[in-house]
């Protein structure tokens, strides 16, 4: 909690430094809503000089309240909201305290991930242990590039549901391992 008001009190006095004028202290607080595209989950970060009780409420794009809590007797928190229940749209995070009331607008995509694509390297030198994991059949493209981008491996695989192989890359000092779907490029290894 003491990082969160030290970080928060930090961007307020470079933010006072840099507008040239300082009219009064920086106060450590502030209310800040983060959340990654394709995510489920946004984050919510509140910090206060004074105790007090917070509320927080997400509407929908038609101002329907679909989820509130009130926090009581609080400084400062991170509370992680999990969206994955709600249609994809336009959603209002509203953060209620002493001081007034802030929004913030946050864009959710009900995005599902079709694969989890991961390359690892093994305790052997050279050795690569590529895994797709997948909730469909598909058609997956392994293309290995030499230093100068130039094609050195390629094979096609059909998968269906999940994938395993390891890749034996000793005799390659720099290269680029390449992983596409039929929907594009889905990872890039570069050494």
């Amino acid at each position: 909690m003491k990082a969160l008001r030290l970080l928060l009190a930090g961007v307020l006095v470079s933010s006072s430094a840099f507008a040239g004028v300082v009219d009064e202290p920086a106060s450590a607080e502030g209310v800040a809503v983060t959340h990654v595209t394709g995510s489920s989950v946004l984050k919510v970060y509140y910090t206060s000089v004074q105790v007090g009780d917070v509320k927080i409420s997400i509407l929908d794009k038609k101002n329907r309240n679909v989820y509130s809590e009130t926090l009581k007797k609080v400084s400062g928190f991170v509370r992680p909201y999990n969206l994955s229940g709600l249609a994809a749209g336009e959603y209002t995070v509203v953060i209620a305290d002493k001081n007034g009331v802030r929004k913030e607008q946050v864009d959710y995509s009900a995005g599902k991930i079709d694969k989890l694509i991961n390359i690892m390297r093994l305790p052997e030198e050279g050795k690569f242990l590529l895994s797709v994991k997948s909730k469909a059949s598909d058609i997956i493209n392994v293309n290995v590039y030499d230093q100068d981008n130039r094609l050195i491996h390629s094979q096609v695989r059909d998968i269906k549901n999940d994938f395993a192989e390891v890749l034996n890359l000793k005799e390659i000092n720099q290269f680029t391992i390449e992983i596409s779907d039929s929907q594009g490029i889905l990872k890039t290894l570069k050494k």
